[in-house]
């Protein structure tokens, strides 16, 4: 190790963990050493930063979930005197700021990436798999991800699992969407209160093979992505994903209403205690949600 390395990175997990994959690279062979910050690990971390290792060994310190240590006065006066010269430091987490963040030598906020900056991860991704990276292949996985750079990731390696197998263009959408695509005419039908039409999307995602568990945390997830875009829009952000996702998200969100897609996710983690306990299956749950919500039963 040429000489002592403070990184800090924070913002989307996958570039996050990306980059410090590239500060590891060039540390080259050390100890590794993985604290995280929501736990008590001050004065462990305090210890080694301020002692050489007993046989002279590199270490690299990795402080996962960093943001509550930021404000650790001790941290940053540690951090200030300087570190043994054979010990690199990376600090992670979601919004790094503070002393210990303006020490580091190199401190960077990555941005989760949009439109063309998020085809141009995904083309990256298929590159370091060795996968073809057509325009095609890459809207696909866009369109998969959701604007989600971690499931963008997965759908990545899914399709590496593949390499040596020609896959159909016509298979390619089917396998990159294996997991159920976002059950959109479903739950357009439930925030237009329309209950016939979302039980028939119902028992046509069920009965094309839908998984009812899967199928219920996708709506779970989906939920929240509508209160998600909708809350960057009022904050002045723009949502995550592909514009024309993005569009879609925001008219669902206004459909439904802030106040209804919060009773929506309050009553499915409801549904969810209930399938955990075995009251009910994941199937009715989905029912329950149908009807209830649709009627506007729930308060």
């Amino acid at each position: 190790m040429a000489r002592p390395r403070i990184v800090a990175y924070w913002g989307d997990p996958l570039l996050v963990e990306r980059a410090l994959a590239r500060a590891l690279e060039g540390w080259g062979p050390a100890r590794r050493v993985v604290l995280f910050g929501d736990e008590p690990c001050i004065d462990r971390l305090l210890a080694e930063l301020t002692s050489d290792d007993l046989f002279g060994e590199p270490r690299a310190i990795v402080v996962r979930r960093a943001d509550k240590l930021m404000g650790e006065e001790r941290l940053a006066r540690a951090v200030a005197a300087g570190v043994p010269s054979n010990l690199a430091l990376a600090f992670l987490g979601e919004s790094l700021s503070g002393p210990v963040v303006r020490a580091a030598d190199d401190a960077l906020f990555l941005p989760t990436p949009t439109g063309r900056a998020l085809r141009a991860l995904a083309s990256e991704l298929l590159a370091e798999a060795d996968l073809p990276r057509s325009a095609a292949v890459v809207e696909i996985l866009v369109e998969a991800s959701g604007g989600d750079t971690l499931r963008l990731s997965q759908e990545v390696a899914k399709l590496a699992i593949w390499q040596r197998t020609t896959v159909p263009a016509r298979e390619l959408d089917d396998l990159v969407f294996a997991a159920q695509r976002p059950p959109y005419a479903y739950l357009d039908a439930v925030g237009a209160r329309d209950t016939p039409t979302a039980l028939a999307e119902l028992r046509r995602l069920l009965t094309a093979g839908g998984n009812p568990s899967g199928l219920f945390f996708t709506l779970v997830a989906h939920l929240r992505s509508l209160l998600a875009a909708a809350g960057a829009t009022a904050a002045g952000r723009t949502p995550p994903g592909p514009s024309w996702l993005v569009r879609r998200r925001l008219d669902q969100a206004r459909r439904w209403g802030e106040a209804r897609l919060v009773r929506g996710l309050a009553s499915l983690q409801q549904l969810d205690v209930q399938i955990k306990t075995g009251q009910i299956s994941p199937e009715a749950a989905l029912h329950l949600f149908t009807l209830d919500l649709a009627q506007g039963a729930r308060g």
